[in-house]
């Protein structure tokens, strides 16, 4: 979890622990808001009993995202 981020940012620990394609980027949940209002598809994620969501790396980046070496 992001411990009192409040900004948009990845969990890229997590992803390179879970070989997650290059492409892909997990958000937390509280986010998921911001690309699904212009119709970006996001794709529900649940690891260790906390809930992401996968979004293409390119939204991620226009949408102001910071990347993040998070692991779960």
């Amino acid at each position: 979890m992001s411990h009192g981020m409040t900004f948009l940012h990845s969990h890229s620990g997590l992803e390179r622990d879970l070989k997650f394609p290059k492409h892909t980027v997990l958000i937390d949940a509280r986010f998921v808001h911001e690309f699904n209002k212009f119709g970006i598809k996001t794709t529900p994620f649940k690891y260790n009993g906390i809930e992401y969501y996968k979004v293409n790396i390119l939204a991620f980046a226009k949408a102001g995202g910071v990347f993040k070496n998070l692991s779960a």
